[in-house]
């Protein structure tokens, strides 16, 4: 698609960005502290259990979210000429809601809180809002690009947009479980990975694909139509490959298996076609989406998926893509938009990532018993600051380095005024 230049429309990196920046330092601190919880326990009222989903639920929806958002926003409004982006104000109500979640998950989790005479589930509630927004999303994407002629990206962002709506099912269907007290633990685990897995494999993957393949020089190979269409048809079932194979019926499972080694070489497809072309961050990132795509074919076959459950592997997984791949690419493609001053010390963020998830493999049945103990865990709480202290880092630098570009701008445009007067 060509270069891209910092100082295009959109402008450097304002709210958006360093919002959700913000809120990856602070979901990262608290997977922080659940690391350090499994070792010493964690303060009260605190349970493992809500920490968790405080953790992932602010990355999904505080993080990832709207940082996707203020990049698709950015460059659609390049595509189209326009001075300003086209979801600023949904990015934001976005934002503020991931926070309105992350309080209630943090404290009660799922559970229903006393509020007045009755129990309230705070933090279903506030999931339930945060999806309504990205609803308003789509229906603003669908506003601004109709009718336009569908560049290659924007076919990506399509088919992200629909997973985004997909994966929210299997939020609403759960909910339903719960008000109708079905207690079936195939489809309660089914429906939360249909949520999860497609909400990670199909939105964030197939959008940050699009972001990439906008800053690709030049054009898109045609073979990036067949890598897409491989992950598309292969991604609606592959959720089943997350619920254990114990509860999963056999045939089924053989269904997601094919999803699987569709998605996985799809993803194979587009790592080694996007790999010549981008610079050395987006390989580091592409390394792990490699490394996410020879997983999902392995754990495709019920032989090697057994194998993978025996050993834990379920999250290292996660963090190749979601912290590797997602949060790498994002960080890269936010440099790439918006210039050095969105990301300041970004190889140092490759850096940090790369060292804690290599601290993570000491954890799996991978790692010789011989050689495992509670020292594997005292590393893996330690190394997990790393990436979280660099992002706040990056954070504070990148807002100082904005509010000097911002009082330069504002100097130089009072010279010219004196210019224009003295002229006058």
């Amino acid at each position: 698609m060509g270069g891209v230049r910092a100082d295009s429309v959109g402008g450097p990196p304002r709210f958006a960005w360093f919002g959700a920046l913000a809120w990856f330092v602070l979901a990262g601190a608290t997977g922080v502290l659940l690391r350090f919880g499994l070792l010493y326990g964690l303060p009260e009222p605190l349970q493992f259990s809500n920490v968790r989903h405080a953790h992932s639920h602010l990355m999904y929806f505080g993080w990832a979210t709207p940082a996707l958002m203020a990049l698709v926003g950015t460059h659609l409004a390049r595509m189209q000429g326009h001075a300003t982006t086209p979801f600023r104000r949904i990015t934001i109500v976005v934002l503020g809601l991931a926070l309105l979640a992350y309080v209630p998950f943090l404290l009660y989790g799922y559970q229903a809180v006393a509020v007045g005479g009755g129990r309230v589930p705070l933090a279903t509630i506030a999931a339930s809002l945060n999806i309504l927004a990205w609803y308003v999303f789509v229906v603003r994407y669908v506003q601004v690009t109709w009718g336009q002629p569908r560049s290659w990206p924007m076919r990506l962002w399509d088919a992200g947009l629909l997973f985004l709506v997909l994966a929210s099912l299997g939020a609403w269907g759960r909910a339903v479980l719960v008000a109708w007290r079905v207690d079936d633990p195939f489809w309660a685990t089914a429906l939360v990975h249909l949520f999860l897995d497609l909400f990670s494999d199909g939105w964030f993957v197939l959008e940050l694909l699009g972001v990439a393949y906008v800053l690709l020089p030049g054009s898109p190979p045609r073979a990036a139509r067949w890598a897409t269409l491989l992950v598309v048809v292969g991604l609606p079932v592959t959720f089943l490959l997350g619920v254990p194979l114990s509860m999963t019926p056999p045939l089924w499972r053989w269904v997601a298996g094919a999803g699987g080694v569709l998605v996985g070489w799809g993803l194979l497809w587009h790592t080694a076609l996007l790999w010549p072309h981008l610079g050395s961050g987006w390989r580091v990132a592409l390394t792990f989406l490699g490394l996410k795509a020879v997983s999902e074919l392995g754990t495709s076959f019920p032989r090697v998926a057994a194998w993978a459950e025996s050993n834990g592997l379920r999250i290292p997984y996660l963090h190749w893509l979601l912290l590797g791949f997602v949060t790498l690419g994002l960080v890269e493609a936010a440099a790439q938009t918006w210039g050095a001053a969105a990301a300041p010390g970004k190889r140092w963020l490759a850096l940090s990532v790369i060292v804690a998830q290599a601290a993570l493999l000491p954890l799996t049945g991978l790692w010789p018993s011989a050689l495992a103990g509670r020292w594997a865990l005292v590393v893996a709480a330690w190394t997990a600051t790393l990436p979280v202290g660099v992002a706040a880092l990056m954070l504070v630098r990148g807002v100082v380095r904005l509010k000097v570009q911002k009082e330069e701008a504002s100097g130089a445009e009072r010279q010219r005024e004196r210019r224009a007067n003295l002229a006058g």
